[in-house]
């Protein structure tokens, strides 16, 4: 896992128990990973993001691992198990998945959102 966090630099956030999405507003889309501390799906899903680390930041994502049963994310997102969920630059779900899933799931649904619809087309 070592290995893995080092490529996510700057991607890879850890939540504490009052964590909240607001240093995210408008600058990132935060992808969140709920899982239990033992769950080696947890490992996978962080190499699965390793291996998408570029499009990650191209599309200004940071992923946030919680792994707190009694965090204020899993209050506000409600996951079940495994879960995967999108937030956009206004802090609001966008897509949600179960399970271990690509590094580039939410490519495309980032790529249809205004914001980076608009940006695309600037560059």
């Amino acid at each position: 896992m070592e290995q893995t966090v080092a490529i996510l630099a700057g991607l890879l956030a850890f939540t504490a128990p009052a964590d909240t999405l607001d240093r995210y507003g408008w600058q990132a889309r935060p992808i969140l990973v709920f899982a239990n501390k033992d769950d080696p799906r947890l490992d996978r899903q962080l190499a699965e993001f390793a291996s998408a680390a570029d499009a990650l930041r191209d599309r200004r994502n940071v992923v946030v691992v919680d792994t707190n049963a009694a965090s204020a994310l899993r209050e506000r997102f409600g996951p079940q198990g495994f879960t995967v969920i999108l937030v956009g630059l206004d802090g609001g779900e966008k897509a949600r998945e179960q399970g271990v899933v690509p590094g580039s799931v939410f490519n495309d649904a980032i790529d249809a959102m205004p914001m980076r619809r608009w940006k695309l087309d600037a560059d």
